[in-house]
């Protein structure tokens, strides 16, 4: 059993908690990254050579939005997912990749203060 099909046991309010979106946002998220990844294999199709990954993509998903909400280390999440710690590191890279193209977010060469909206927030009323 993989451990996204233990998470996915847990209530809703555990998963939210854990993960950082509720589990209807996480599948929307998912098909969207899932659609990604296919479109850039399509693109490059010699990136379809070799091994296909033994973690499925809802683990690689799990494992990117672990590390982004709770800061595990690599070995952690390694030893969370039953993999080695370099190819945790892997695949964090290569899916926060294709989750920033899948989500539309702009990457850091983009930002520029021309096109930053600067918000100022604090505890008391202004």
């Amino acid at each position: 059993m993989s451990l996204f099909e233990k998470y996915r046991m847990k209530k809703s309010s555990e998963f939210t908690r854990l993960v950082g979106v509720n589990y209807g946002t996480f599948q929307i998220i998912l098909q969207k990254v899932e659609a990604e990844i296919t479109r850039y294999r399509q693109q490059k199709p010699m990136r379809q050579r070799g091994r296909k990954s033994s973690v499925p993509v809802a683990d690689q998903l799990l494992l990117t939005l672990l590390y982004l909400r709770q800061y595990h280390t690599f070995l952690q999440l390694a030893e969370m997912f039953s993999i080695s710690e370099s190819y945790a590191q892997k695949r964090y890279t290569f899916i926060s990749k294709r989750l920033l193209t899948a989500l539309d977010v702009p990457d850091e060469k983009s930002l520029t203060a021309e096109n930053l909206t600067l918000i100022r927030c604090s505890d008391k009323v202004l």
